[in-house]
């Protein structure tokens, strides 16, 4: 179970340094700034859970076959 842990940690930490990079790159001075960070936030913890999501549905149905 660890190890799914530290697979969502890995991708969430990896996908926040995207976002925060890719954002610098885009800086666009606009007041909507704040609510793409935000949206952008929660999906990169959602996409990351997914990810660890799949990575523990397939190891399960490697064990069962």
């Amino acid at each position: 179970m660890s190890k799914y842990i530290s697979i969502f940690f890995l991708t969430l930490m990896v996908s926040v340094i995207y976002f925060f990079l890719f954002t610098n790159v885009f800086d666009g001075g606009d007041y909507a700034e704040t609510a793409v960070y935000t949206f952008g936030s929660i999906i990169v913890i959602l996409l990351s859970f997914l990810i660890s999501l799949m990575y523990y549905l397939i190891n399960l149905l490697k064990r069962k076959f």
